[in-house]
């Protein structure tokens, strides 16, 4: 089951692995779809076993051979990308889901959740912050943020930074002679961010889940490229991994500086606000859907995975 507007979806894969996210409460008397269970290539109800495909129409109900044309449930086309399922508002997706360079053959991380008690928005905008960088994670920009465009769904900036050793990943940082950063961050659909740390071999994808009005969840990723020496292989897999432990430790800081937030702009500062104000700006332009058909939000990418969020220190209100 995966939450998101305040809607329950139920995301299921058939035995011949394709993927369905449908509405969870079921067009018949509202059971939780999300506890039925699959066959074949089904999701069967668990109260009265009527049969969905990944399209959300019933194709079998058990008590009669006729099925109405009303027997349907909203279903949201999804893709699987870097082992996140990744769901569209709308009839289909209006733009593809991005690669990082050389990674179509890759691996990735065990994907780690966080819950944030905060609007999905604020989470987006945060990582264009110049301010937050600075005062949280001890990063100060060098020069100005360069900000670039590919389409109306996708907002970018490269910067340099100078590090401070402040957490364990900036000191490992320094270790190996990196003392300053050299960032790449992109947003498409205003909730998938793919991180590229140019210099070194960390790059990660962040996507935002907005549960309801304050909940978010963040599903974090860290993905590397596969090819090479296949010796090394063993080696690329501890990395991986490691890079997303210290990408936790990283994020968690944010986690606790965005809680409780009540997200409105309310003394910009023209030159400090600059890059999240454009974000901000990008992000209202997006195309947003009724949920009088699919549910209450915005057009864009839905992430979610099987595993649960883990919780920092936080009580959703």
């Amino acid at each position: 089951m995966c939450q998101a507007f305040g809607k329950r979806l139920a995301v299921f894969r058939t035995w011949q692995n394709k993927l369905g996210v449908l509405d969870a409460c079921c067009c018949h008397i509202g059971a939780d779809l999300s506890r039925g269970e699959v066959n074949e290539e089904y999701l069967v109800c668990p109260l009265h076993h009527w049969a969905f495909d990944t399209s959300g129409v019933c194709q079998h109900i058990p008590c009669q051979q006729e099925i109405p044309a009303r027997a349907k449930q909203i279903a949201l086309p999804c893709h699987e990308h870097y082992d996140v399922i990744y769901a569209f508002l709308g009839d289909k997706a209006d733009f593809d889901l991005p690669y990082f360079q050389n990674t179509t053959d890759y691996i990735a991380s065990h994907t780690r959740i966080l819950a944030f008690d905060s609007p999905y928005e604020m989470a987006g905008a945060n990582s264009f912050d110049e301010q937050h960088l600075a005062a949280v994670h001890k990063r100060i920009v060098i020069g100005r943020q360069n900000i670039t465009s590919r389409n109306d769904r996708h907002f970018a900036i490269e910067y340099h930074a100078d590090v401070t050793p402040s957490t364990l990943y900036d000191k490992l940082l320094h270790l190996v002679g990196k003392k300053q950063v050299h960032m790449s961050l992109e947003s498409w659909g205003g909730n998938l961010l793919l991180f590229r740390h140019l210099g070194t071999p960390n790059q990660m994808m962040i996507s935002l889940l907005p549960v309801n009005d304050r909940l978010s969840w963040a599903f974090i990723t860290t993905v590397l490229p596969r090819g090479g020496n296949k010796y090394l292989l063993p080696m690329k897999w501890i990395l991986v991994r490691l890079l997303n432990m210290l990408t936790m430790m990283f994020v968690q800081q944010d986690v606790k500086a965005l809680q409780g937030i009540d997200f409105k702009f309310r003394n910009v500062l023209p030159e400090a606000d600059n890059t999240m104000i454009k974000w901000y700006q990008h992000w209202k332009k997006l195309p947003r859907e009724s949920f009088d058909t699919l549910g209450e939000g915005q057009n864009g990418p839905l992430a979610t995975s099987g595993n649960k969020p883990e919780r920092v220190d936080l009580r959703v209100m």
